[in-house]
């Protein structure tokens, strides 16, 4: 109860904190905000051992952001956010370059999570960003996820350091260059075992990505990714010698319909992706020989306006073992998530979930799949 208190502490002295310094960067040139996500968590876990796994919880972040304008077309920004549990918290602030584990930061942490100059082309058609930024490509449906890039889901901390370039190629289509360097410890976003940084060779690696700004039709989404990792792909285990380049490639695509006169609209989305190097299935200590599948894909639909700001949609999906570098997609994992949400304002909503997953392929000396369902009630609330 005492830790409940205290985060409910937290949401109102962020509220407060982000409404003060609104009245000091009038004055000052500067530009103030901050945003809040928190909620009420429950998983239920059925384990390899046959053994049963429940726990709840209480989670927050909170975000506050800073940025000035020093000139036209430059803009400096930073951001810390911080993420808190009703469970046990690491107190801190952090100034790593790689977060705790490969999937995440522990709870609370803080970190400066945005820290960059940006740059923008007077006509629009390109922008750069270097130094520590936030990069998602999600599919456009209510349970976004993506297979490659989503720096900070949920009430996740992540981001990319590195230069982003974003440059508009014709009247439909737009490119992403990102160059992200990574330490040798790990990454500011997902790379799960066995990717690893020890090779100096790994240190930096590069995103493309083509993306239709235009659509025929009833799309609302096509995009193109080239994912490259060099030298981090430990296929023989982490211990051994051996590095391979880890690169992927994934295609997204998204449509919508209107549904009636009421402003009801149907949204189908897709994505597919592939890894082309794999560890060896020994390694992640599956059965059989040579290398693990690096297929993944999700399929979404999603029903937006059933009544003004009621959202309600479905996402599955499926990565194999050898899909290395999702947010959302854990390896060797299939999910089904439905989701409502409850849209107030452009700045307010709240959000149920329910999600299921299971691993595809059970693990050498387990007796079972693992599988995990998880519920939660969440808020979001933008402060500008």
């Amino acid at each position: 109860m005492v830790r409940r208190c205290v985060m409910a502490a937290g949401i109102v002295a962020a509220g407060s904190l982000c409404g003060g310094a609104s009245g000091w960067a009038g004055e000052t040139g500067w530009a103030t905000g901050g945003d809040l996500r928190g909620g009420f968590y429950a998983s239920e876990r059925t384990t390899r051992e046959h053994g049963e796994q429940q726990d709840s919880s209480g989670r927050l972040r909170l975000r506050a952001w800073l940025q000035h304008d020093p000139a036209d077309k430059w803009r400096l920004r930073t951001r810390v956010a911080g993420q808190f549990s009703t469970d046990d918290n690491d107190w801190g602030l952090r100034l790593d370059r790689y977060r705790a584990t490969p999937t995440g930061t522990r709870a609370g942490e803080v970190h400066f999570d945005e820290f960059y100059l940006r740059y923008q082309a007077s006509d629009g058609a390109s922008q750069w960003r270097a130094g520590r930024f936030q990069t998602a490509f999600n599919l456009p449906v209510v349970p976004g996820k993506s297979l490659d890039r989503n720096d900070s889901s949920n009430v996740g901390i992540g981001w990319t350091d590195g230069i982003h370039w974003q440059k508009r190629l014709t009247d439909d289509w737009a490119a992403h260059v990102i160059a992200q360097v990574n330490h040798r410890r790990g990454a500011g976003n997902t790379v799960r075992p066995p990717l690893s940084f020890s090779d100096s060779d790994s240190r930096l690696g590069g995103y493309l990505a083509l993306e239709a700004r235009n659509h025929p039709g009833p799309l609302v989404m096509r995009m193109l990714s080239l994912n490259w990792v060099p030298d981090a792909l430990a296929s023989d285990g982490v211990a051994g010698d051996r590095r391979e380049d880890y690169v992927t490639a994934a295609a997204k695509v998204a449509a919508a319909w209107p549904m009636g006169n009421g402003g009801m609209r149907l949204v189908l989305a897709g994505e597919l992706g592939h890894a082309f190097n794999r560890p060896r299935r020994s390694v992640l200590s599956l059965p059989g020989n040579g290398e693990v599948s690096g297929d993944a894909y999700q399929l979404s639909a999603n029903l937006f306006d059933i009544r003004p700001g009621h959202h309600l949609g479905a996402v599955y999906g499926r990565a194999q073992a050898g899909w290395l570098t999702s947010n959302d997609y854990r390896s060797n994992d299939e999910l089904f998530e439905v989701r409502y949400q409850r849209r107030f304002t452009p700045d307010l909503s709240v959000e149920l979930r329910y999600r299921w997953r299971r691993e595809l392929a059970r693990r050498i000396g387990a007796g079972r799949l693992q599988v995990d369902e998880d519920v939660y009630a969440r808020l979001t609330w933008r402060i500008r």
